[in-house]
């Protein structure tokens, strides 16, 4: 990918900290002015529903950077020491491992790892993640931080147990999950001293699943890792342990934030219309309306990248092969075009066209599981809860331009009697 100059048409900066605080005044002028766009280092920007959801699913579009010069701008020449941008550069096979997010291999580590992600086994897990939100909410405190008792627990405890990962070793992950996360911030180049934590939690993260897979490999666990371990040869004979633990890594590190992101976003917008909070109360069985709406509305994740890999037409513009194009995700969610009143928050009226979660072979694998967790996370706080209250005027959120949620969420309840 060349260095065309950015649209001045339209001075679109992520990093602007008022964009950060609130993105969306501008995701309209996007999707009205100018719904394709060069954006942050040159990536192309779409913004509009309808071409969204259609790039979603174009097969002209990939996954695959390792041969764009955008990776190569990343990664740094060859024979010398590579900057550690979003946490690339380790060890040599980074750029191994963007070859499998595309077919064949993506699909064949799709089908690797997808059994434990289907809605039949998530609905299994139903009693155990009731479990869990019961352990982190009894005897809830009348005061207390969501991110903290909640929001990043549930689902390190959820994933780590999946995974056959001992407890004592779960925290380790909160650490490392907030940093990996970077790795998701296509677009944005972060200052040197966060972009140096990725790469060292990378290496770290990826340092401990290789030895665990190792100490599996001749076990017969029932836990995903040890399956992975043991993963039939016509699927992972040509995959190195390096490999199958990245595909570790990138399973459950990136997935706590968002996953975390996802609860902090809803308790957010539960405390912002407080009729939501009593009407879950009184019926639990609207929990899928609240999430979906808050997957609408507030999403965990503003943007998906993808890499052209032939030449697209899109108003008026030509995405040329290697171009990287930036999926707004976020943006695509508040379309007035396909969405009546898109800024309410209104259980039911917008159904579960969102596109959060993606469309086609790069769906996500986790929304069964992400949406259970939140479902439950969401009925236990209100069983709870009968009133709930933001302390901060503002929500703090966490560093990061594509990743939207927040760093901490004091609230203060009245509880329910009973």
């Amino acid at each position: 990918m060349s260095n065309p100059e950015v649209n001045t048409g339209f001075p679109f900066d992520p990093a602007d900290p008022e964009f950060r605080r609130d993105p969306y005044p501008v995701y309209r002028k996007l999707r009205d002015d100018h719904p394709v766009l060069r954006g942050p280092l040159g990536a192309w920007v779409v913004s509009r529903y309808k071409d969204t959801e259609v790039l979603l699913r174009d097969r002209r579009l990939g996954k695959d950077l390792s041969s764009t010069q955008f990776f190569a701008q990343a990664a740094g020449a060859e024979g010398e020491e590579p900057p550690p941008f979003l946490g690339l550069g380790m060890d040599g096979w980074d750029s191994n491992l963007f070859k499998l997010l595309d077919p064949p291999e993506h699909t064949r580590l799709r089908n690797l790892v997808a059994a434990p992600f289907t809605p039949s086994a998530v609905e299994n897990l139903i009693k155990s993640v009731t479990v869990v939100v019961d352990e982190l909410l009894d005897e809830l405190p009348e005061r207390f931080d969501v991110m903290d008792l909640l929001a990043m627990p549930l689902p390190v405890r959820v994933l780590g147990d999946m995974m056959g990962i001992p407890r004592e070793d779960q925290e380790l992950f909160t650490a490392w999950s907030s940093e990996i996360a970077r790795i998701l911030e296509l677009g944005a180049e972060p200052p040197q001293d966060l972009a140096e934590a990725c790469q060292k939690a990378v290496a770290q993260c990826t340092e401990y699943f290789v030895k665990v897979l190792q100490e599996r490999e001749q076990g017969d666990g029932d836990d995903l890792i040890s399956k992975l371990a043991r993963s039939p040869k016509e699927i992972a004979d040509d995959l190195t342990v390096h490999q199958i633990a990245a595909v570790c890594v990138l399973l459950i590190v990136p997935g706590l934030d968002t996953f975390s992101n996802l609860i902090g976003n809803a308790v957010a917008l539960l405390a912002e219309h407080p009729e939501a909070l009593t009407r879950l109360a009184e019926d639990p069985a609207l929990a899928d309306d609240v999430v979906d709406e808050v997957l609408r509305l507030e999403p965990p994740t503003h943007a998906s990248w993808r890499v052209a890999t032939e030449p697209i037409e899109l108003h008026g513009e030509t995405i040329q092969p290697g171009d990287v194009v930036l999926l707004m995700l976020a943006a695509a969610n508040r379309d007035e075009r396909v969405f009546p009143d898109p800024d309410s928050f209104t259980l039911g009226a917008h159904g579960r066209k969102h596109l959060s979660f993606g469309r086609g072979i790069h769906y996500c694998l986790g929304d069964n599981l992400s949406k259970l967790m939140a479902k439950e996370a969401l009925i236990g706080l209100a069983k709870r809860a009968a009133t709930l209250t933001l302390e901060d005027d503002e929500v703090a959120l966490k560093p990061g331009i594509w990743l939207r949620g927040p760093s901490r969420l004091p609230v203060v309840v009245e509880r329910r009697a009973g």
